[in-house]
């Protein structure tokens, strides 16, 4: 019996569930939250580099970084219209709100729909639902090999389902553009590579303050979903234009240190995954042109309501940079002075069942930086940011 694929998939715990209001019967509300606590037991810190700076971890037991509320509503307009929307609470960004999707929906066809707003980004396995914790086993999604510095856009899309003898396969192509100000996850990521600050005494005392943006334009994707019984295959392909700016602190938005110009660029994912027989195994690759190749590997077995795992996922950088400050000591290139991006995490957990809409998660995350750019906080200021981190989460669909 199958469990993993079946605990929740996107259409299931965001259209699927039971509603706590009801206006009438054309309007539905559901939601989702994650409470996450996490700390580190080995190293100077851990961040997991999560979209919007999420799943920073130092001293002490933190339980706001990755903790979140998300609520959605659904409208049905007539047979064929819809309109959904979907604000999440991220404790990141203090719970503020922030209106995640807003789209209208057109089912021309049982087979065909047509989708216009803003909607997720659909380049990952899992981006659809990467925010529901309860729709995968791990605790987070391996981030590692989930780090695009955009998770939604502004644009169409048109679905298409293809039954066939053997299983189905689900076509999405889509378009549009997104403008990210500032882009907390690439500011954060600089700030700890180029940016520390430290005090007489060498110790750390925080980053400049330092911004970026990055906007994209002429977006053009396309995904290729088939399930074959307990068989999936995903295909993804973006192509677009993106700008990057970095403004030095006090900038902004006079002058960019560099940057501001647009280039061309493509994103490609491949996921492949088995659910069979209380087993589940995914392995998902891609690779940001000219950016970074990454990828993770997990397996997974269920024992009733118990759900044992490990992962292994990697991010490796495709250029250097130059350090700032020139040559120092640490760096893998003496010569120049410059940097790289390379680490990779090894985690095991655990998911136990509460019900079939709560679970409580435990996981151990070893993390490995074999680079010579910090990731997170460098205190020996020798570019070596390895940590290990636990964590644990409750996870519920309402």
């Amino acid at each position: 019996m199958k469990k993993l694929a079946t605990y929740c998939t996107a259409a299931a715990v965001l259209t699927g569930l039971p509603t706590f209001v009801h206006a009438n019967d054309d309007f539905r509300i559901s939601g989702f939250a994650s409470l996450v606590g996490g700390t580190v037991i080995d190293g100077d810190g851990y961040w997991a580099r999560l979209p919007e700076a999420a799943g920073q971890y130092d001293t002490g037991l933190e339980f706001q970084t990755e903790s979140r509320l998300g609520l959605q509503g659904r409208y049905q307009a007539s047979d064929k219209l819809s309109l959904t929307a979907q604000a999440i609470f991220r404790g990141i960004n203090d719970f503020e709100p922030t209106l995640e999707w807003l789209y209208a929906s057109y089912e021309i066809t049982p087979s065909l729909e047509l989708n216009a707003g803003r909607m997720r980004l659909p380049v990952y396995h899992f981006s659809d639902y990467m925010d529901v914790g309860i729709a995968y086993p791990w605790l987070r999604v391996p981030s590692d090999a989930y780090s695009l510095a955009v998770t939604n856009y502004h644009g169409i899309s048109l679905r298409y389902m293809l039954d066939w003898d053997a299983g189905t396969t689900n076509f999405l192509l889509y378009g549009g553009q997104q403008d990210t100000d500032p882009n907390d996850l690439i500011t954060t990521i600089e700030q700890y590579k180029t940016e520390q600050l430290y005090n007489e005494n060498g110790g750390f005392r925080g980053v400049r303050g330092i911004r970026t943006t990055k906007d994209y334009e002429d977006m053009k994707g396309i995904v290729v979903d088939t399930q074959i019984d307990w068989f999936n295959l995903r295909l993804s392909y973006l192509e677009g234009k993106e700008n990057f700016t970095f403004y030095a602190e006090g900038d902004y938005p006079s002058t960019p240190l560099f940057g501001n110009e647009w280039v061309d660029t493509q994103f490609i994912d491949v996921s492949t995954s088995i659910d069979y027989d209380n087993w589940f195994f995914i392995a998902e690759w891609n690779e940001y042109d000219n950016i970074y190749t990454s990828w993770f590997t997990s397996l997974a077995k269920t024992f009733g309501d118990w759900t044992p795992y490990v992962f292994y996922s990697n991010f490796e950088g495709e250029f250097r940079f130059i350090a700032p400050g020139g040559i120092s000591a640490g760096f893998e290139d003496g010569a120049t002075g410059s940097l790289d991006d390379d680490y990779n995490s090894i985690g095991i957990g655990v998911r136990y069942n509460i019900n079939p809409r709560t679970a409580l998660k435990f996981e151990i995350t070893d993390f490995n930086d074999d680079g010579d750019a910090a990731v997170y906080i460098d205190e020996d200021q020798d570019g070596d940011t390895d940590a290990t981190a636990v964590a644990i989460s409750l996870d519920l669909v309402f």
